[in-house]
């Protein structure tokens, strides 16, 4: 029984890294003559997101999490680093709103690809929670799909992080 549960796990986490892989592969291809330039001189989609990261940072610091989990798409999907796969509006919810005791999220916008209806932002996120008293701190690089919905919002549709590489 414990080794269905292993391979279980296994298939699990070969999907999930090939998901990721072949949605970077595609946007990497289909976004990569749309650079967004950085900073004052990003598009208009670009200014939005930047806003957006902003808005989560805030949240993040008042500890409204379902704030945070309310940017993501109900269809959304996030990918930690160890090819955890959360799905759908309830999981979105029971990620963010399972973190205890939110102090402070810096998140680096490194640069954002795409168009006025979808794009893809890489960045570096620092996360900072208080466990026991003691300030905790996870710095990720990331990879966040965005999509504008009908109602004109952008909403994160996929939501991927890993270890931050070191220099």
């Amino acid at each position: 029984m414990r080794t269905v549960a292993i391979r279980a796990k296994h298939a699990r986490r070969r999907w999930a890294d090939q998901a990721l892989a072949a949605v970077s592969l595609a946007l990497g291809a289909a976004l990569s003559a749309c650079h967004t330039p950085k900073g004052s001189e990003w598009l208009p989609y670009g200014r939005e997101i930047e806003a957006l990261n902003r808005h989560l940072e805030e949240q993040f610091r008042a500890g409204n999490l379902l704030g945070v989990a309310d940017v993501y798409a109900d269809d959304a999907m996030l990918l930690d680093e160890r090819g955890t796969r959360v799905a759908g509006r309830q999981e979105i919810d029971e990620y963010w709103s399972g973190i205890e005791d939110p102090v402070d999220w810096k998140l680096e916008i490194r640069s954002i690809y795409g168009s006025d209806s979808l794009a893809y932002e890489l960045g570096r996120s620092h996360l900072t929670t208080r466990r026991d008293g003691v300030l905790q701190t996870s710095v990720v690089d990331f990879l966040v799909l965005w999509r504008r919905e009908p109602s004109r919002e952008w909403r994160i549709v996929l939501d991927a992080y890993w270890p931050r590489e070191e220099p």
